[in-house]
């Protein structure tokens, strides 16, 4: 099968590389402009282009990929694959392969769909989520079902770690996809509307921590927005990213409430207390509690504040 594969960030790099290992054909990989630059300045490749250089793949770049639709017809693919590419697909792009485009979209449809299925699911202490190859059309995520497959959510999990545990998943399953349906042996399905569930796109400004949640609550905001944005408030004027913690029933008094005790951090919530245990200051190295705590004198009363 003539396959076009488009992507961006690093969840789509397993299911490209799939396609690759496989007996299809990708006669091109696009992925979304290089936007992110490192410290001197100079733009980075996207984590697919990369992957495409490496792998001595075309690899086409778009700001919007719909105006190049006569290019795409040029390239005769048989179906379109996209995995978090970043871009919704007009009319024409949806009608030029003979397939037909397929999603692989990180939740189980018709949940969340949108531009944060993971970090949403483990915001809303699901205990299990997955992921579902389905057939794209104008209306975001709204396409019909090809196969969905399940995965739990461990309670240590991270927007990171589930991230690569789900894209895997997805690879795995649209392989089984694309020789299934090729050979028309799947009958899609429409999605309940009633159902769904919609996630936004994510902020910086969404990782500042409300004190007065919940410690269950907090600790899944710090686990989803891990690696970015990363769940943070102000200690003494002074932002301070959280990336690690656990749920401590202990209560210490008014939410934000720092506490210290020997070399463990403890900041009290609306109900129960987290145990802060990797956290870091602007320009500094992210420190277990331990070492941060130490030579680090945090006054009695201090209050982790909002703003």
């Amino acid at each position: 099968m003539r396959i076009i594969f488009m992507g961006t960030p690093e969840f789509a790099v397993p299911v490209l590389d799939a396609l690759a290992n496989s007996e299809h054909e990708i006669v091109a990989v696009i992925s979304q402009p290089d936007r992110e630059k490192d410290k001197k300045g100079n733009l980075l490749a996207t984590p697919v282009k990369q992957y495409a250089e490496e792998h001595s793949l075309d690899c086409l770049q778009f700001d919007k990929v719909s105006a190049h639709v006569s290019q795409l017809r040029g390239l005769n693919p048989d179906a379109i694959v996209t995995a978090a590419y970043g871009q919704l697909l007009s009319a024409e792009v949806l009608q030029t392969p003979r397939l037909g485009v397929l999603n692989v979209h990180a939740s189980l449809l018709p949940a969340y769909r949108g531009s944060s299925p993971i970090q949403s699911a483990i915001l809303c202490g699901e205990k299990v989520t997955g992921v579902t190859i389905m057939k794209t059309e104008l209306s975001m995520d709204t396409g019909d079902i090809l196969s969905k497959r399940e995965i739990a959510i461990d309670e240590r999990d991270t927007a990171e770690t589930l991230s690569h545990k789900l894209s895997k998943l997805g690879a795995s399953l649209l392989l089984e996809v694309l020789e299934k349906y090729g050979r028309n042996e799947i009958t899609p399905r429409k999605q309940d509307d009633s159902k769904a569930t919609y996630c936004k796109k994510i902020t910086k400004a969404d990782g500042l921590i409300d004190w007065s949640a919940s410690a269950s609550e907090i600790c899944c905001k710090i686990r989803a927005y891990y690696p970015w944005p990363v769940a943070y408030a102000y200690l003494c004027g002074t932002p301070l990213k959280i990336y690690e913690a656990n749920i401590s029933e202990n209560s210490f008094g008014e939410s934000g409430l720092v506490t210290v005790k020997g070399n463990e951090m403890y900041v009290s919530c609306g109900s129960g207390s987290i145990k802060v245990k990797r956290m870091q200051l602007p320009g500094k190295k992210v420190l277990p509690a331990e070492e941060f705590l130490r030579g680090r004198n945090i006054p009695e009363g201090c209050v982790l504040k909002n703003a």
